[in-house]
């Protein structure tokens, strides 16, 4: 049985866009002797925090538990001590003037909290991914056009198309774990930059032989150094 031909190219796509909303993910932290006293305080930051949330006016909306466990803590030499209950709440600002007044604020909890990540994003962000998803599959059509066209064939109908990758980059930060380096990231400012969404695509094409004005046709090849002058 005869094998029919075919090309497959790999496309790429990408579109920036400027992020709208900030994502933090802030940890709370308890480290005390008894599972019930670890609680306690992290209850009473967690009380603060809230506090703190509240007086900014970022809604209950845009506030998640993300992680709440308990374990163990110990010492230098591998001894038991005491209990660690730990906390991340991620809160999204959509005021991004905000951010330095809400870490400011922060601070006074001291080093019970910790700022893990920083996220930036883009409140359409699927309209971005699609426009990537769009440009990728152009270039993949235009590179197996191109080849085809170098071998004197035509681009047939597509027979496979698979999304390799998308993804909406956005460089994690890490943010300030004692009371002095949040109040400098508090006056300092964030640079949000610009959001880059990829996507990436490979694509099979049916490979037709040449069109009416191509047969017969052969590809010109250059002359070898024996028949240059």
């Amino acid at each position: 049985m005869k094998t029919r031909p075919w090309i497959e190219t790999v496309g790429i796509g990408r579109q920036s866009a400027e992020p709208d909303s900030l994502e933090l993910l802030l940890e709370l932290s308890a480290q005390e002797p008894t599972v019930g006293e670890a609680l306690s305080r992290l209850a009473a930051a967690t009380d603060r925090l809230g506090a703190i949330l509240d007086g900014q006016g970022i809604p209950p909306s845009d506030r998640r538990t993300q992680t709440l466990d308990l374990g163990p803590w110990h010492g230098r030499t591998g001894e038991l001590v005491g209990q660690v209950a730990r906390r991340v709440t991620l809160v999204r600002l959509r005021d991004l003037d905000q951010v330095g007044t809400l870490l400011s604020a922060a601070a006074d909890l001291g080093n019970g909290l910790q700022v893990s990540q920083l996220r930036w994003r883009a409140s359409r962000a699927q309209e971005f991914l699609a426009e990537a998803r769009r440009l990728a599959v152009q270039d993949a059509l235009e590179r197996a056009s191109e080849a085809a066209r170098a071998a004197r064939l035509r681009l047939g109908p597509v027979l496979r198309l698979e999304e390799l990758q998308d993804a909406g980059a956005f460089p994690p930060q890490r943010g300030g774990q004692h009371r002095a380096l949040m109040a400098a990231a508090a006056q300092l400012g964030l640079d949000p930059g610009e959001l880059e969404y990829s996507v990436l695509v490979r694509l099979r094409c049916r490979l037709r032989g040449p069109g009416p004005g191509e047969r017969g046709r052969r590809p010109r090849r250059e002359p070898g150094p024996a028949g240059r002058r």
